[in-house]
């Protein structure tokens, strides 16, 4: 279809949508099969807008993308469940409902696009640039088979997205950031306030005692969420390795032979030298170093007396040629051992050279390495076998073979984790092991359902595994007395967070009457120490707890303040408020630019608002709920 396509359009319109097929790359996820489909089916609507339906499958492919994100960033396993907790499922809904209420209002206005625009678009996206900056037809078709569509479907989702992102320009296009609230707004952000402060350490609280039971009744009742068990998931995993496969494969020699004569290269260590050198700053002082050589005096003495430089520096160690800059390499390499170079001259200064020792090259035989090659071709070659047979496991699978009789008729390994969390940790609190790609093993347990079956995946070095979920122990509240000595702990922490923050409460309450804290301080003994110009939103490490940055920027200058947080308790007085200059140049414009784009953003949000007045929207709850 690309080639039927000819001509160029407005450039204007092909590098605004630059950035919005970026990103629609960037955050397509190459599409799994979920657990749900075995139970449900993915044509599902779980809402309706005007004319057009929402499906359960819609939901899911930008569903598996955002999970993906989610985790990367997290560094975590994120569940479903989670996921649901923090809005995403909602929110993905919502993109979607947007994205057809534009589609709908798009063809109501009969706005099209030209078949140019859409080649353009395509040939001009970045994401499809070879190194050369041009268009590259095969990057071009791996990316579309990394993300499961066709060329067709790319053309027809760039000629849906031109109409919706010029609909959008024309509702938000010549928006500006008031100059004013522009600079109200970067005046508040980079305000800065100083303060005098007074820290209450829990650690200096002292002994607290011992609960009576009671007291450790009361605050286990009250604080149950600090004793709840995570969710735990028992599961069967099959797997199978390159190295379990590599094992029965036989590489004939003369592809070995092959192998090596085409990476010879990788098998020769060239000459390395021992260098070392004196380095001085002018051609005086390195003649003079050389003189002092010649006269017999020690390397070391010369290089740090008469040359003044640091000791750190002679040795530059165990070297190759190309690991010098070129014209110190080319003298290092041909000097004999022990021989001082004559002075020369870099951009670094003035050098001289001595080699101490040289290591001759070496060149790797064939019979040498033959295992080596042989190992890693036979892992290439398990790695090739392994990902055609992770589908004939998943066929068998599918069709309803047992666990432990795929394991045996494709010769995989069978573990059982009885429970372990999203963590990687069992009920006892440590790790528990899991065979192979533990991270990709933990996320197929706690994306399956009970009693389910994941597909067959394959891990970055080529393993393939499949997970059973055997039962799910959802959170519970572990008994008081299971977790007797973590509560006593958790009373304990509480008395002394109350004991210094009634010490800290009494020393502002002595403040209130304009008196300076740096005086009661001073008369109770107490440290005080006066902070930096802290900004609204101190970085992680600043060294002042945010809550109580957060009371200096609600405070009126010479006003004290208290707060706390799990290190301690915390009274300042606000000292001194510095604003910023007023924006200019390109602070201005960057000001302007945020405030705009976050207006333009609004006034998409209250245009896809009104439209729902025109497209009745209907989230059937019930199916999102069931589905997901």
């Amino acid at each position: 279809m690309m080639q039927a396509i000819r001509g160029r359009a407005g450039s204007i319109i092909v590098k605004g949508l630059f950035a919005l097929l970026i990103v629609s790359f960037g955050f397509w996820g190459i599409y799994t099969r979920s657990p749900f489909y075995s139970e449900h089916s993915p044509d599902t609507v779980v809402a309706t807008v005007g004319d057009a339906s929402i499906r359960a499958e819609d939901v899911q492919k930008a569903l598996e993308a955002a999970m993906q994100r989610l985790r990367a960033q997290t560094g975590g396993s994120i569940t479903l469940e989670q996921a649901k907790q923090f809005g995403v499922v909602d929110g993905i809904l919502n993109q979607l409902i947007d994205q057809s209420l534009l589609d709908q209002e798009t063809q109501r206005l009969r706005l099209s696009v030209s078949d140019e625009v859409v080649r353009d678009t395509i040939y001009g996206n970045p994401a499809f640039r070879g190194p050369d900056g041009r268009f590259d037809r095969a990057l071009f078709q791996q990316i579309l088979t990394m993300n499961g569509m066709s060329e067709d479907q790319l053309v027809a989702r760039v000629r849906r997205d031109i109409p919706r992102s010029d609909l959008l320009q024309a509702v938000t296009a010549g928006v500006a950031g008031p100059p004013d609230v522009a600079a109200a707004l970067y005046r508040y952000r980079n305000e800065k306030r100083v303060g005098d402060v007074v820290a209450f350490p829990v650690a200096s609280a002292g002994d607290v005692g011992q609960p009576g039971d009671e007291q450790l009744t009361k605050f286990y009742d009250e604080h149950k969420e600090m004793f709840r068990a995570p969710e735990y998931r028992g599961f069967t995993v099959i797997a199978l390795d390159p190295a379990a496969v590599a094992k029965g494969i036989e590489i004939p020699e003369d592809r070995l032979q092959k192998e090596y004569n085409d990476r010879k290269d990788e098998f020769v260590t060239p000459e390395r030298r021992d260098v070392e050198q004196i380095l001085a700053p002018s051609e005086e002082k390195a003649k003079e170093a050389q003189a002092a050589l010649a006269a017999g005096k020690d390397w070391k003495e010369v290089a740090t007396t008469v040359a003044g430089q640091d000791p750190e520096t002679i040795d530059l160690g165990l070297l190759k040629r190309d690991e010098l800059p070129k014209l110190l390499g080319d003298v290092a390499f041909e000097l004999p051992v022990e021989k001082p170079s004559d002075p020369i001259k870099s951009p670094l200064g003035w050098h001289i050279l001595r080699v101490t020792k040289i290591e001759q090259p070496t060149e790797q035989t064939f019979d040498h390495v033959k295992g080596q090659i042989q190992a890693e071709l036979a892992h290439d070659e398990a790695v090739n076998r392994l990902e055609k047979l992770s589908n004939k496991v998943d066929d068998a699978l599918a069709s309803g073979a047992s666990m432990a009789d795929t394991a045996a008729k494709f010769g995989m390994a069978v573990t059982t984790i009885p429970a372990i969390d999203d963590s990687g940790k069992g009920p006892d609190g440590k790790p528990v092991t899991i065979p192979i790609a533990a991270n990709d093993v933990l996320k197929a347990a706690f994306d399956t359902r009970a009693k389910e079956t994941s597909r067959v995946d394959q891990t970055q070095d080529g393993a393939i595994f499949a997970v059973h979920v055997d039962q799910v122990t959802p959170s519970q509240v572990r008994p008081l007395a299971d977790v007797k000595d973590q509560a006593v702990a958790g009373w304990q922490a509480e008395q002394k967070r109350d004991k210094v923050a009634k010490q800290a409460d009494a020393l502002a309450a002595s403040a209130k009457d304009g008196k300076a804290l740096a005086d009661l301080a001073a008369a109770q003994k107490l440290t005080v120490t006066t902070t930096p110009p802290l900004p609204r939103r101190p970085q992680q490490g600043a060294g002042v707890s945010p809550a109580l940055v957060g009371k200096l920027f609600a405070a009126q200058k010479g006003e004290t303040v208290s707060a706390e947080d799990d290190t301690g308790a915390y009274v300042a007085q606000l000292k001194d408020i510095q604003f910023p200059e007023p924006p200019h140049g390109d602070a201005a414009k960057a000001q302007g630019a945020e405030l705009a784009n976050a207006i333009k953003v609004d006034m998409a949000g209250e245009l896809t608002a009104a439209l729902r007045q025109r497209f009745p929207v209907e989230i059937k709850r019930d199916a999102l709920d069931r589905m997901f």
